[in-house]
């Protein structure tokens, strides 16, 4: 027979749970999940123009932008932007280079049959060079190895740029946050996603009534970086006043791993893993801003400054959007929420569908293909179908008509959670991610689609990305 649930822990399993904030049932309850898996989400159509996706006229601009200005005045506005993702992604198809050629010879790699993709990624950082914002700094990191940066660059031996770029005693991009990675040329300088997050909320956040309010969830080992940037970034905004804060994601929201057995997965001495997560565990971190109208965006969804007026003008008109539909409903007994949605362009990522809830009712959703049942010929036709992609542009009301704060954590799916296959010492296990923040994190609250340009989504997910004419002067 399978042992009883409680007799999957010990006492030293007890205290680990303890010390991470997580109660027993609720670690019992973890690994339920993994033995019998919560039904998929079951798609009812994909949200369109005029079922679902809302347009917003110009004629509408006026009323909008009134309706936003007017909350800025109260104070009523923040931004809140995870932030704790470290820049590894960003150079992966680097890092996995490296591995295999550390010299990274730029004509050996182009000379390969059959192709490799990475060499053309090598040839386009080669060719780009100059036009990233961290090109200067680079070729100091490179000089200071005793190394001739023009003469590497020109005959293709891009190992030891890529060794100055990525490693600990260069500039050691591969371990810091994606936030705090040179992004955009300003003059001679350079800007990150953190300094231009902090001078987008000067537009789109403003206050009549106190310091601009901006929060960013940030790794535990990373928050001195932070508060670094942040001093330097505040030197020369001499005059302007921000409220800015950082929070980690609690221990508590982290979840336990299993194994094959679906019992707990231990570590070579025995000790229970755990393992974060995901960003639905951001949601205590949203609650704990104590918002009103809050603005959510991810840290590299960011433009040039000389390419950001659409960005500006849209993040007001959401703004306007929630205040108007606040204004307009009847009840006041769930958040509310805008989400910006964009054309689906081939971006992976999860869009807008109409989704047939346990009662029956058909809801608006923000929906991850990982949630779909995709062996289902017709679930599969109707994510196939979706029409617009959710590039996390969110406008958040967490506060009811008497600016008491709604628990966010009523208004959670439970079941929404995602399953993932991982490795730890050799060994696979099995993790648990929590319901996505905008995902089933949200699955409760009142919520509208509304049709944004995509020229206000330039997310960073490659190095490559940088080159794109977003992130690049005009």
């Amino acid at each position: 027979m399978p042992p009883a649930a409680s007799e999957l822990l010990d006492e030293n399993d007890r205290a680990a749970l303890r010390a991470h904030g997580l109660s027993e049932k609720e670690a019992l309850g973890q690994l339920e999940l993994f033995a019998n898996p919560p039904e998929r989400i079951r798609l009812e159509r994909p949200a369109t123009r005029g079922d679902g996706v809302e347009i917003v006229e110009p004629a509408e601009h006026e009323e909008l932008l009134s309706l936003f200005h007017s909350a800025s005045e109260k104070g009523r506005l923040s931004k809140f932007v995870p932030a704790s993702g470290a820049a590894t992604r960003m150079f992966e198809a680097f890092l996995s280079l490296r591995k295999d050629d550390p010299s990274a010879d730029l004509a050996r790699w182009e000379s390969r049959t059959p192709p490799d993709p990475r060499a053309s990624a090598l040839a386009a950082f080669r060719d780009g060079l100059p036009r990233f914002a961290f090109f200067p700094a680079l070729r100091e990191a490179v000089a200071a190895r005793g190394e001739d940066f023009d003469a590497l660059a020109g005959q293709g031996r891009l190992g030891p740029i890529l060794a100055a770029m990525l490693d600990a005693d260069g500039l050691g991009f591969a371990t810091l946050p994606k936030a705090l990675i040179p992004f955009h040329f300003d003059g001679d300088a350079s800007r990150t996603p953190f300094e231009e997050q902090l001078e987008e909320a000067l537009a789109t956040v403003p206050s009549g009534a106190g310091p601009t309010r901006v929060h960013f969830t940030v790794s535990s080992d990373a928050r001195d970086l932070f508060r670094e940037a942040l001093a330097a970034a505040l030197r020369t905004r001499q005059g302007i006043a921000f409220d800015v804060g950082f929070s980690e994601q609690s221990p508590a929201t982290d979840t336990l791993a299993a194994d094959e057995k679906n019992h707990p997965f231990r570590d070579a001495s025995g000790a229970l893993v755990f393992r974060p997560g995901g960003h639905g565990a951001l949601l205590a971190n949203l609650q704990a801003t104590a918002g009103d109208v809050v603005l959510v965006k991810n840290i590299d969804n960011v433009q040039h400054r000389s390419r950001r007026e659409t960005t500006l003008l849209w993040k007001k008109l959401l703004a306007g959007f929630l205040l108007r539909a606040e204004r307009n409903r009847k009840d006041h007994d769930r958040p509310l929420r805008v989400c910006g949605v964009v054309r689906n362009e081939g971006e992976p990522g999860g869009g807008p569908f109409w989704v047939t809830g346990r009662d029956g009712r058909a809801t608006l959703q923000i929906v991850e293909a990982a949630e779909v049942d995709i062996s289902s010929p017709e679930q599969k036709a109707i994510l196939s179908g979706a029409t617009h992609f959710n590039p996390v542009d969110l406008v958040c009301l967490l506060r009811n008509p008497s600016r008491h704060p709604y628990d966010l954590a009523r208004f959670v799916n439970p079941s929404a959670v995602f399953f993932a296959k991982k490795s730890k010492d050799g060994r696979e296990l099995k993790a648990l991610e929590r319901p996505g923040l905008w995902n089933g994190g949200m699955a409760e609250w009142d919520t509208h689609f509304v049709e944004v340009p995509v020229e206000t989504f330039s997310p960073v997910k490659t190095i490559l990305d940088l080159l794109r004419p977003a992130h690049q002067p005009l």
